[in-house]
């Protein structure tokens, strides 16, 4: 009776989305409680533990509290792949209305641009209306690619499809040149080697070395685990935690920067204004992309350089030109690889100054992503290029 009551408990405990390390110092008061206790109590506190944690979790559920934790089905969503590592749930088609994007989420600027949004997943977990069939492209890279801001309808591989009679598949997740490359390697691994890559290097995050780590293989211990993260309680209770441990850490050292533009209010997130800020210069013995474009090798067909608001929209808001050290590098390593780059800022500035005085953006105002505006540019660009291809 001891040891099932230790192993009920334990498995409670593990339903809630705290840190490890103190669901294992609360079972261990439990198991020193219980020793004392004797077995029969011990079970008779375990059992109820348990029937309550499976209630408390099925409550969670019917009621919609995990939903409401939060503010867009980026996190919600959010599932793992032992091939593909972070991907989203597959075969999955959620809406939900998004009340802000991820500037006002993360530092709080008092701008929010309310919108609905839905999320459909393949099988594979990523935002496909349909499984893999053969397509010749595949575009990669982090959440510009993903459309993690914008509704299905909106992300750049629909608009290549509706509009440009493009059909494309949307290999696009949260990630660095490390994930872009295992995600590649996996794809091939699964479908062949008969698709183009076309990758997309966004300025604000992604120029960190790359480190050609192979995805992190997960323990038997770890897959265990994860079965009880993809509950309710573990969900609502970790955002809890991590809401309550965030309110606490202290204000920021950099803030973002709001200012007028085009009659509104706009946000600008304090780390893209850093990267856009940078004037040192940038080397392939630091962050070797020359190593990661060679792993890509022989798919990569085009790269393309995602550049962050505050550049886009730079001639509205100061008056000095702005360095431009990860453009510079990108298109001095791609040109070294023998792979075609392109810019999008110059389509995504131009298309930013047709749709001011209309009061419309390329780029949510409280968000660091594209709207459909961008999204659509940002197409439009890239079926230019496959057409002089």
């Amino acid at each position: 009776m001891y040891f099932a009551a230790l192993l009920i408990s334990l498995h409670a405990l593990l339903f809630y989305g705290l840190p490890l390390a103190g669901i294992m110092f609360a079972w261990l008061l439990l198991a020193v409680w219980f020793m004392f206790a004797g077995g029969a109590q011990a079970l008779l506190t375990a059992v109820p533990l348990a029937i309550f944690t499976l209630l408390l979790n099925i409550g969670i559920q019917l009621s919609g509290l995990e939903r409401s934790m939060y503010y867009r089905p980026h996190e919600l969503l959010k599932s793992s792949s032992p091939d593909f590592g972070d991907i989203y749930q597959p075969n999955t088609r959620f809406s939900m209305h998004m009340p802000f994007g991820d500037i006002e989420a993360m530092e709080k600027v008092g701008i929010q641009e309310p919108r609905e949004i839905e999320y459909q997943t393949d099988a594979l977990g990523f935002r496909n209306p349909a499984n893999y069939h053969g397509q010749k492209f595949v575009l990669v890279g982090d959440s510009f690619v993903a459309g993690l801001a914008d509704t299905q309808a909106c992300i750049s591989t629909e608009w290549l499809r509706r509009e440009h009679h493009i059909d494309t598949y949307n290999l696009g997740y949260p990630g660095d040149m490390d994930d872009y490359v295992n995600r590649v390697r996996a794809f091939r691994s699964r479908y062949g080697k008969n698709f183009h890559v076309l990758l997309f290097v966004f300025e604000g995050n992604d120029f960190i070395p790359y480190s050609a780590k192979p995805p992190r293989s997960s323990s038997l211990l770890q897959r265990y685990y994860s079965w009880f993260k993809n509950s309710a309680i573990w969900r609502y209770t970790r955002a809890l935690y991590l809401r309550g441990t965030q309110r606490h850490a202290g204000k920021k050292e950099n803030a973002s920067l709001v200012r007028d533009v085009g009659h509104h209010p706009m946000a600008f997130y304090s780390q893209d204004l850093v990267a856009v800020a940078n004037r040192q210069g940038l080397l392939d013995s630091q962050l070797r992309f020359t190593q990661a474009l060679q792993a890509l090798q022989p798919n990569l067909a085009q790269i393309f350089f995602v550049p962050s608001k505050y550049r886009v929209y730079a001639r509205w808001l100061d008056p000095k030109p702005l360095p431009n050290e990860q453009w510079l590098y990108l298109e001095r390593t791609a040109k070294q690889a023998g792979i075609p780059v392109h810019n999008l800022t110059p389509a995504l500035e131009k298309e930013a100054e047709r749709l001011l005085p209309q009061g419309q953006y390329v780029y949510w105002r409280d968000d660091t992503h594209w709207n459909c505006n961008g999204m659509r540019t940002a197409a439009t660009e890239v079926a230019h290029v496959l057409s002089q291809d």
